[in-house]
């Protein structure tokens, strides 16, 4: 007996536990999620001289802003800190301040220089950005004495040119330094003298600064913290780093002048009004240009007047296709990936009586495997590409949060995204291989249903619901695998269930249900509208994300193309 009890004993011990350990997860998880809390930002107030120095006649003036503010300047910062043997990289950027470079025209000379910055206004920044939590822990617990100090000041008046016997590369400095700035440091209330090695070019009508530089928490007491802090190993240098691009040319002005006047309308709310009208007319643009570009294929397609047109017979039952990061065509600018996954097309037979041409359909839903490594740009060379790439609307821009949803990429359909997302896949697709990918449409959508067999008695047997998908560590149902559940009479997995799948029809909606969905909710008209109000109602930035959605994140797609261009056709 009191063996069993020792064992039940160990067992509700095990449990407990375990207990506290998911509520551990889920405090942390909450915890690193939180949102940005307001900072309290100091006014920053700038004087007629610069760091003490008049301007004389000719002497130009800099001022500098936040690229956040829509001004000219960055800086960031960059620390690092060990827990537990694991190495973890934080990097955050300040959103507010201002400053004045004192330019002699006439010489090329920087006589002077002052930055100003409000320590509590902060972000994420860099290749491991910091997440809200930890900026809210800087500012909100005493590693900066905001209160009592709520601005950091650097002043400098003393600037030479390296000498020719000096090495381009200092510790903790940026390599190729031109320029030695020297200058005071006011932070925390602690003033210090600073050597700051830069990368320097100056012209009549610009500067361009590039510095990195390292301060000492302990010597300007940026260390210290309330509350309960886990023993860690935390660097005691953090790496500053600040990237200037003033200048006085007309465009430049203008420039500035616009970039205020956006701040003023982001502030205001009329760029949000105005970026979503901008928005829609786009969206109405894009879904012209992608009917008159499926006709153009078409056209060029069609056989010659005098020659018969290719029955349908004619045409193979199923067709291989590739997504090629191997850069087969060795396009210009873009990497040789080293894979280029495989996808299945299967015919289905048009009707007539409905207007409904014979077409092309995925055998399965687009997968993380096709579609990563073109949303996340890694098929591109160069950053400048990769940026032109987003600006044009040709790439997405960068998910807010991991994109799998913590679902994991492997073997599962890509989901979160947009329609206009999952559109310019289809382009970019159609582009590479000279067919003429697509989404389907409604009544294409309708035309599956009836053709695969419908939907059966229990959805359960073909298709992954609520009732029967995996659930997370807090209970949450998952997303599955593609192919794990018997495909439907055309040969397609997943038809129903899994992830939604987006339509192209004059709403923007999804179709088939999805694993959110309970088997007795779903019948051939399930369908959900978009909306960006309802599906990213927290996403933090303003205008919110076009290209992904953050509270509903169910659709995914599945390719159609039309017979034009197929392998083993014999039209």
């Amino acid at each position: 007996m009191s063996k069993k009890i020792a064992a039940l004993a160990a067992s509700a011990c095990g449990l407990s536990i375990a207990g506290l350990g998911l509520a551990g997860y889920a405090w942390y998880t909450a915890w690193l999620n939180q949102p940005l809390a307001e900072a309290v930002e100091a006014e920053l107030v700038t004087t007629e001289d610069v760091a003490g120095v008049t301007p004389g006649a000719g002497d130009l003036v800099f001022e500098l802003r936040s690229l956040d503010e829509g001004g000219n300047t960055e800086l960031s910062w960059h620390c690092g800190k060990t827990l537990a043997g694991v190495r973890s990289e934080y990097g955050g950027a300040w959103t507010h301040l201002r400053g004045r470079l004192l330019l002699e025209r006439a010489t090329r000379t920087l006589r002077a220089g002052e930055l100003l910055l409000s320590v509590g206004a902060m972000r994420g920044h860099g290749e491991h950005p910091a997440p809200a939590a930890l900026i809210n822990t800087l500012r909100e617990h005493g590693w900066f004495h905001i209160e009592e100090h709520p601005r950091a000041e650097f002043r400098g008046n003393g600037l030479r040119p390296r000498g020719p016997d000096e090495p381009s590369s200092v510790p903790g400095a940026i390599d190729d330094w031109t320029h030695v700035l020297t200058g005071r440091l006011l932070l925390n209330g602690i003033e210090r003298e600073l050597a700051v090695h830069a990368k320097l070019e100056l012209g009549e009508d610009r500067v361009h600064l590039d510095a990195r530089f390292p301060i000492s928490r302990t010597e300007f007491a940026i260390q210290r913290r309330t509350g309960i802090e886990p023993p860690a190993e935390v660097d005691d240098q953090v790496l500053v780093a600040i990237k200037v691009r003033a200048s006085r040319d007309p465009l430049g002005v203008v420039a500035e002048l616009h970039g205020a006047l956006v701040a003023q309308e982001a502030r205001s709310g009329a760029l949000t009004e105005r970026v979503e009208q901008l928005a829609a007319g786009l969206e109405r643009a894009e879904q012209t240009i992608d009917a008159l570009r499926l006709e153009l294929t078409k056209l060029a397609a069609r056989p010659a007047p005098t020659a018969a047109a290719a029955p349908a017979a004619t045409l193979p039952a199923r067709f291989s296709d590739r997504v090629d990061y191997r850069n087969a065509a060795a396009l210009p600018g873009f990497k040789d990936l080293g894979y280029a996954p495989e996808f299945e097309m299967v015919l289905v037979p048009g009707d007539p009586a409905a207007g409904i041409a014979p077409f092309y359909v995925q055998t399965t839903e687009v997968t993380w495997q096709m579609y990563r490594a073109w949303s996340y740009c890694e098929d591109v060379a160069e950053d400048t590409q990769i940026a032109a790439l987003r600006a044009g609307d040709l790439r997405p821009s960068p998910c807010y949060d991991d994109a799998s949803r913590g679902f994991g990429f492997e073997g599962r359909a890509a989901l979160g995204l947009s329609r206009r997302n999952a559109q310019a896949f289809c382009r970019f697709l159609s582009e590479r291989t000279q067919r003429p990918y697509r989404l389907m449409t409604g009544a294409e959508w309708d035309h599956l249903a009836r053709a695969g067999g419908g939907l059966p008695s229990d959805p359960r047997t073909v298709a992954w619901l609520r009732d029967n998908c995996d659930t997370d560590l807090f209970g949450e149902p998952m997303p599955m695998p593609v192919a794990t559940k018997p495909a439907n009479a055309l040969g397609l997995f997943d038809f129903w269930g899994n992830v939604a799948e987006w339509v192209l029809d004059e709403t923007q909606h999804v179709r088939g249900g999805s694993y959110l969905t309970a088997s007795k909710d779903l019948d051939p008209s399930w369908r959900e509208d978009e909306s960006q109000d309802v599906w990213n109602a927290t996403y933090p930035n303003r205008p919110k994300s076009r290209w992904w959605y953050r509270d509903r994140f169910d659709m995914g797609f599945r390719l159609v193309c039309d017979p034009v261009n197929i392998p083993g056709s014999k039209g």
